[in-house]
């Protein structure tokens, strides 16, 4: 069982964000008791609900926001489709034919999209503490992430649309126990330990994927990239 939020600091990387983000409106609804893992992936959807819902292709809305304020360049977005160097939340139902095991509600940050897949690093993979140092670096624009954190995933396997994160709360979106790994035994899923899984990346800890953050918007093509 999860301990409720009231045990967990929350990591400052940055000046608060104005508002109250993801990781408070669900501190608040845990009213610092101990929840299941499943509660917080309940809790997630739940408020993730409340956030606008982006479905077009090229977005007005996002053109208009670069000319404003940070914070308005900058929410927590639902979305149809992945964009390079966003952090995005989602179910996921792989296929597990080959693997040992995989997340079921993966926090992975995007580094190539597509219109049928997308790669990117699941910060799942990492111990929180670890998830930390990842953060604090995307955010100074480098990429520096343990390999065994990359995969590759369908867009028609994800359940649902992409919750956008704003990179004003990821340093406590990382913080949240939303993990669910498992494992096929004989066309059954199971829980896999994330304590195992940890272990297993920590092996190869500083065998890294290392680059410059490039990061596209949603609008128009000659208003797409940044590099960091």
């Amino acid at each position: 069982m999860a301990t409720g939020f009231k045990t967990i600091q929350r990591n400052r990387l940055k000046k608060d964000p104005g508002y109250e983000t993801l990781f408070e409106k669900i501190t608040q609804k845990t009213d610092g008791e101990k929840k299941s893992l499943s509660w917080y992936r309940g809790a997630v959807k739940d408020v993730s609900s409340t956030y606008g819902k982006d479905f077009s292709k090229y977005v007005a809305a996002e053109r208009r926001d670069r000319g404003g304020t940070v914070n308005e360049q900058d929410q927590n977005m639902l979305r149809t489709y992945t964009v390079t160097g966003h952090l995005y939340m989602f179910e996921y139902k792989a296929k597990v034919k080959y693997l040992p095991y995989y997340d079921r509600f993966p926090l992975v940050y995007v580094i190539k999209s597509g219109p049928v897949d997308f790669f990117g690093a699941n910060l799942h993979y990492l111990a929180p503490k670890k998830r930390i140092m990842v953060i604090k670096n995307l955010l100074e624009g480098r990429i520096n992430i343990p390999k065994k954190c990359f995969h590759k995933y369908l867009t028609n396997h994800v359940d649902g649309l992409y919750l956008d994160l704003a990179a004003a709360e990821w340093d406590t979106a990382i913080l949240l126990p939303t993990e669910d790994f498992v494992r096929n035994v004989n066309g059954h899923l199971f829980p896999y330990d994330k304590d195992l899984v940890w272990e297993e990346t920590n092996e190869t800890f500083y065998d890294n994927v290392k680059a410059r953050r490039v990061i596209e918007g949603y609008g128009k093509a000659s208003d797409k990239q940044m590099v960091t």
